[in-house]
């Protein structure tokens, strides 16, 4: 009999959800965004090839999405007369206890409720995602992956802040770094593209996308990456600021500002949105047609911030085997991948402009051949690298 693998990524606007075989062949899909303006939205396609799309103008939480999504894949499994093997989780933060793969039990529901001030816009979904599965499927057991996991043995000297210890009774403040799960799935595809080892591999690995981050592996671990306690850190994103000076919220609390209103700020009002209003990489694209100045200054530092960690992590990292783009932007914005490489030659980059422009699907090498260094688009695929995951460890 055949093993079904069904995974839930519960995200702060959206839940997507898969359901896999044993061979990581995708069976079905479905997703709900309860953020829109318009409500919930489903799409998705079912076992049979067939589109599936949806809509409730009344429904905007969390909850609702995830049952409206566990009561379709309860008629599937039940009217195929399948049995789940597992199910697996994302879970956005694992503090320093949770490192890979993990058996979802009691005790560990308490430890990750634990973490829910590290991740407070992020953790408690994962958990209700959890806890409505369980209910929905009581036999099947639940795994969780952690973002957080793949960057859990960075060197002291890259994750250690400059502040004293303990000045918290609440969290410890330690870089400890997102998209792992994207990060890990993209180590392994680039060994695939590459047809070697990942033991081997040196990559700059760039998630863009409304959260966007840079992770430096050397021999398929992360020894550096730019987001830290929490995703606000690092590059400029759909809202959030990434690096800035501290003094600058200092500053605006002693004018005022409360800390729940400088939170609203850099978390939802800053980056691309702050610069030109948009939060939106293809609507930016448009006013920069149109020569709309704070759109193309919006490009501009987006790919500058960009630019400035590749440097960095070339320093750390010495001869890059690969740069890596994944991610919404990274994956489908040719404009964007060409100005952050233009200008890198010397550290050994050089796209190909055809292969960069070219309408395509999957994993590839859009590097010119003269380059020293490869650059490669992957496709994000969370859900299918924590199926992976899953599947190792039930096999192995």
């Amino acid at each position: 009999m055949s093993s079904y693998y069904l995974i839930i990524n519960v995200g702060s606007t959206s839940v997507k959800s898969k359901l896999v075989d044993q061979s990581l062949s995708v069976k079905s899909v479905l997703n709900a965004d309860y953020g829109s303006k318009n409500g919930l939205v489903i799409s998705g396609q079912d076992v049979d090839g067939k589109t599936i799309q949806q809509q409730a103008s009344d429904v905007y939480d969390a909850r609702a999405a995830l049952r409206v999504l566990l009561e379709h894949w309860q008629q599937i499994v039940d009217a195929k007369h399948w049995v789940l093997a597992a199910i697996g989780h994302r879970i956005v933060h694992g503090g320093a206890e949770f490192d890979g793969l993990t058996r979802i039990t009691h005790d560990v529901m308490k430890r990750i409720a634990e973490l829910d001030s590290y991740a407070p816009l992020h953790n408690p979904l994962n958990r209700l995602g959890v806890s409505m599965a369980s209910k929905a499927f009581p036999d099947s057991p639940q795994f969780a992956v952690f973002d957080t996991a793949f960057h859990r043995h960075i060197p002291e000297y890259a994750g250690r802040y400059a502040i004293p210890e303990h000045l918290s009774a609440n969290v410890a403040f330690y870089r400890y770094g997102f998209h792992g799960i994207s990060c890990q799935h993209s180590v392994t595809a680039a060994a695939e593209v590459m047809a070697c080892d990942p033991t081997h591999l040196k990559l700059i690995i760039l998630h863009l996308g409304g959260g966007a981050s840079v992770t430096a592996v050397r021999n398929g671990v992360s020894v550096d990456t730019s987001m830290g306690f929490s995703p606000t850190e690092g590059l400029i994103m759909a809202s959030r600021c990434g690096d800035l000076d501290s003094m600058i919220p200092i500053t605006l609390q002693r004018e005022g500002m409360s800390w729940q209103q400088v939170d609203e700020l850099i978390n939802h009002r800053s980056g691309l949105t702050g610069i030109c209003g948009e939060t939106d990489m293809r609507v930016i694209l448009q006013k920069i047609a149109a020569d709309e100045p704070s759109a193309i200054l919006a490009l501009e530092m987006f790919c500058y911030r960009i630019k400035k960690y590749i440097g960095a992590y070339c320093a750390v990292l010495g001869d890059v085997s690969a740069l890596v783009f994944t991610g919404g932007i990274g994956e489908h914005v040719p404009i964007v991948r060409e100005k952050i490489v233009d200008g890198l030659a010397q550290l050994g980059f050089t796209l190909e402009s055809a292969a960069n422009t070219a309408p395509a699907e999957g994993n590839r090498d859009i590097a010119n051949v003269n380059s020293r260094s490869r650059i490669l688009v992957i496709p994000a695929e969370e859900e299918i690298e924590i199926a992976r995951q899953i599947v190792k460890n039930r096999y192995s």
